[in-house]
């Protein structure tokens, strides 16, 4: 189950930021640390934080924020090591491109890793070339099309 996180369990997040710790990262301990001090709390418009949940233990957790009028942001996007390939992170991020879609023509993201890499492209994504704030773009569908009647169907046809 993928929800809209409005708030933040520091509990049901520890386990999240104990393991990616562990792999050497610090984005989920800069989310909590700014959740908590209010500097970013994924709620301007088109923003979002989103928990993906199974058997009621979060998982994995994703964000996007407004790069520009345009361009959102994926942020803070980990999945447990334990539930990695098993299709989890592809569904929270299809989800979070869904909202997207409804606020921004594309979707820009930052990794160093090579498996972020490989996930990314696989996931659509296209590697951008002498940037020094995002290493790969998604283009989205057009946000008045994708609010739609058909949108469901004309988002699929984009791979998510």
């Amino acid at each position: 189950m993928i929800t809209t996180l409005t708030t933040l369990d520091m509990v049901q997040m520890e386990p999240l930021v104990c393991e990616s710790r562990r792999e050497g990262f610090r984005f989920l301990v800069r989310l909590c640390d700014e959740w908590l001090s209010e500097a970013n709390r994924f709620s301007e418009r088109g923003e979002g934080l989103f928990g993906l949940f199974d058997s009621g233990e979060l998982i994995g957790v994703g964000g996007i924020t407004r790069q520009d009028d345009c361009t959102g942001r994926l942020r803070r996007f980990y999945i447990l090591p334990s539930h990695r390939r098993q299709g989890f992170g592809r569904r929270l991020l299809h989800h979070i491109l869904r909202h997207a879609a409804t606020h921004f023509r594309s979707v820009v993201l930052r990794t160093n890793t090579e498996t972020g890499d490989c996930f990314y492209r696989a996931c659509g994504f296209t590697c951008i070339q002498d940037s020094s704030h995002a290493t790969h773009r998604i283009e989205l569908p057009d946000a008045e099309q994708g609010a739609g009647p058909n949108s469901r169907e004309r988002l699929s046809s984009y791979g998510f």
